[in-house]
């Protein structure tokens, strides 16, 4: 039977402390792209992205770090030996964190469709406009013909 000792214990829940802190930073994120996205602010929407990407590396760190642990810890509790309840507080409130955030960020993709779909009809609007008077200068010469003959 797998024994957890309490330094493991302790490392993991430091490190499962700091993964639900990101995941805090990450939903201040989301909410935040929600914000840019009502202004129209599309770069900053992006430079936002940017910023949750380096967070999600964070994370991606945290897990190779808590692998381990989290392995020697499912083993201990799945003995019948789990006496911490701490942890798996821990997993549940990153679980709650995950879904807040994947359901914002659903909501946030779902805004950006709709600002692509508007950009791109705003675009096709001028497009349409552009080739109206390009068809227009189109029908009418310019040569100096037509401005030094006299009729």
């Amino acid at each position: 039977m797998s024994n957890f000792a309490s330094a493991d214990k302790e490392r993991l829940s430091k490190l499962l402390g700091e993964e639900l802190e990101i995941y805090g930073q990450i939903k201040k994120l989301t909410d935040k792209q929600a914000e840019l996205l009502a202004k129209d602010d599309i770069d900053a929407v992006n430079g936002s992205l940017d910023k949750r990407a380096e967070l999600i590396e964070k994370i991606k760190g945290l897990h190779q770090d808590s692998e381990p642990l989290m392995q020697s810890y499912v083993s201990f509790a799945a003995g019948g030996k789990n006496d911490d309840s701490g942890i798996e507080n821990l997993r549940e409130q990153i679980r709650a964190a995950i879904e807040i955030c994947m359901k914002l960020n659903n909501e946030n993709i779902d805004g950006m469709k709709g600002k692509t779909e508007e950009h791109t009809k705003k675009i096709d609007e001028q497009s349409a406009k552009r080739k109206g008077i390009g068809g227009y200068v189109q029908s009418v010469p310019n040569t100096p013909e037509v401005f030094d003959k006299k009729t």
